[in-house]
Parts: structure tokens; sequence; C-alpha cells
């Protein structure tokens, strides 16, 4: 053949056979690229319709280290894998979550900040101060949305040793032969313990002396001295002296029994029905927060309560999980607990000091 001449053409044969042996080899990366698209395609769904696009940033009203901390901190990290972007807290303790909340409604109304509240500081608080007269730092109802509960914490009904008093029938029959005779001690005015107490009264119709400590530590001393014949008090102080065997754990008031005292009936199984104080913690988002944003968010709430991780880490500390639920929902929960908070402080008729 001659230096200019044209390469043989392949002939039909030449050109059939090697079509047949390129097929395989087309079809087989055709069907890996086609796979590997369809196991991206949620991913990708996920990035583009998800309202985050950036860090959210996580306010948290204590410090940290305690178990509302741990709780944000676990959540945080579970969430943050189901959005996409990463959850960042910031501490911010002091005066019922006010600096926090201040905090938060100084930032844009987008996807990207949220609070740590508590039925103590969104409900609690803000109805003392309307019994206080006093003007209230913001709105609890208009200035933040509810977004979904993360969990809750039950308050245990307690009695001394000292006082005789093992079951919750015997409390009762106490109080009723014995009208405001018998101690109860409480964390301080105004918070749960107290108005746990006077819930409890009201429920029962009996009468009792309320004594204020400063802080748990202190009323629990007083409960062990027989200083204080009963109190309602925080789950977790109730199962570390009731392991010690130096308090009797009378009662849950709330809805089901805790896992940590699992013999130990519910008021609802006494026949006490109405005294729940669950004190739950929750999400809350500003005023003004797209409502993609709000749903999505609930959305990845609900998704890591389910978490075995998450169950197991908050169940060591005393907190129930299985109360997640729609920013609707949660809603209509906290009007429902302004209610009930209300009438309890009223009916107590208890003096705050302005």
């Amino acid at each position: 053949m001659g230096p200019h001449a044209s390469p043989c053409p392949l002939d039909d044969r030449t050109t059939g056979d090697l079509m047949q042996a390129s097929t395989p080899w087309r079809i087989r990366h055709l069907g890996l690229a086609l796979a590997l698209a369809l196991s991206l395609a949620p991913a990708l769904a996920q990035q583009t319709s998800s309202p985050f696009n950036a860090p959210v940033r996580f306010i948290v009203p204590y410090p940290p280290g305690g178990p509302t901390d741990l709780t944000a901190r676990t959540f945080a990290d579970k969430i943050a894998r189901t959005i996409g972007q990463p959850v960042v807290i910031e501490n911010k303790p002091g005066a019922q979550g006010v600096p926090a909340v201040r905090q938060l409604l100084q930032m844009p109304a987008d996807c990207h900040a949220m609070y740590f509240g508590t039925l103590s500081t969104q409900v609690v608080s803000h109805v003392i101060n309307e019994f206080r007269k006093q003007p209230a730092p913001y709105d609890a109802r208009k200035d933040l949305v509810p977004v979904s509960v993360l969990g809750g914490s039950p308050l245990a009904i307690v009695a001394s040793k000292k006082s005789g008093i093992t079951t919750y029938k015997q409390l009762v029959d106490a109080l009723k032969a014995q009208p405001g005779k018998l101690n109860y001690g409480s964390d301080g005015v105004a918070s749960l313990t107290h108005l746990g107490g006077e819930m409890l009264n009201q429920a029962a119709g009996t009468q009792s002396l309320h004594i204020p400590y400063k802080g748990t530590a202190e009323f629990s001393q007083a409960l062990l001295a027989g200083d204080i014949q009963f109190a309602v008090s925080g789950i977790v102080a109730a199962v570390n002296l009731s392991k010690q065997d130096r308090i009797n754990v009378l009662a849950i008031a709330g809805p089901k029994r805790s896992d940590q005292l699992p013999n130990v009936p519910t008021t609802a199984e006494l026949g006490v029905p109405g005294v729940d104080l669950t004190s739950w913690f929750a999400v809350f988002m500003r005023e003004g927060t797209p409502k993609a944003c709000v749903d999505a968010m609930s959305q990845a709430i609900v998704k890591a309560s389910q978490d075995p991780d998450v169950v197991q880490r908050m169940t060591a500390v005393g907190i129930e999980l299985g109360m997640s639920n729609t920013p609707e929902q949660f809603a209509r929960q906290m009007e429902g607990d302004f209610r009930k908070w209300h009438k309890v402080v009223e009916q107590a008729g208890i003096q705050f000091e302005k």
C-alpha cells in the first residue's frame, strides 16, 4: 500500500464484531451510571427542597453541663444529620430565659436560629408575671412560634422517712386529719415544685404549709431531716434519694410510670385525675419564621426523638420521650398549660412580691 493510500475500510463483518464486543461494556456502565443517579436522587432532592442552607444557632438559656444542656446537645447532633447543616449550641443563661429570647428576637426571622424553652420559662413565669402585674419582657404567645416538644420530666410526690407516710393515700389522710399542719418544701416561691404542691392540695381538697428553700439540694436536706413532711420533687432527685432508701416516693405526677421507678404508680392510677406535673423541654423559633422552616424543624425533632441513641441517653437522665408533636399540636398544648397554671395560681391565692 502506497504512502498516500487510504486505510482499508472496515467491512460490515468487522464493524459488527466490534459493536457486538462493546455492547456489554456499554450496558454495564450505563447501568452503573443509572444506579448512581438513583442513589443520589433523594439526597439531591433533600438539598434542593430543604429550607436550611447555613448553620443553625440553638440558643439554650442554661449553662453547659446540666440535663437541659445535655438534652439540647443530644438533639442538636441528630437534627444536624437530618437537615444537612450544623446545629451550634449557644448557652445564654439567666432570668427565666429572657436574655436568650432577646438574643433570638434580634436575629433574622429565617430558618437558622431557634430557642430551647421549658414549661417554667415559657408558661409558668409568664403566668406569675400576670399576677404580679409586671410588664412582660416579651410576649410568649406572639413573639415565639412553637416548633415541637423534645421531651419531658415528670415530678414525683415524695415523703420524708421520718413522717411515717409510705403511700399517697396515707399522705392525703394525714393532710385531711391535720389541715394546715403538715409542711411541704419547694425550691423557691413560684417554682414548679411550689405550684405542684398547690395543685396537689387543690386536687385532694387539703391544706398544707409551704416552706420555700433556695434550690433542690436545700429542700432535699430538709426532707431528709424531717423538717418538712412531703414535697413535689424532680424525678432525678427522687430517684437518687429513693435508691438510697432515704425517702418514700408516693406517686409519679405524670401520664405514665417512670422507667426509673417502675413500681411507683401515677396519680391517675391512684384516682387523682388532672394532676400532671410533667415539665417539658421544647424548641421555638421567632415570630415571622417561614412555615416551611418551622415544619421542617419539627419533623427533624420527631425523627431525632425516635433515634435509639437519643432514647437511651435521655432515659438515663430521667427525661421521657415520645412527646414530640407538630407545631399546631404544641401550640394547643401551650394554651392548655397557660389555662391550667393560671387556675392553680389563682385558686392558691399566692401573694407575690412585685
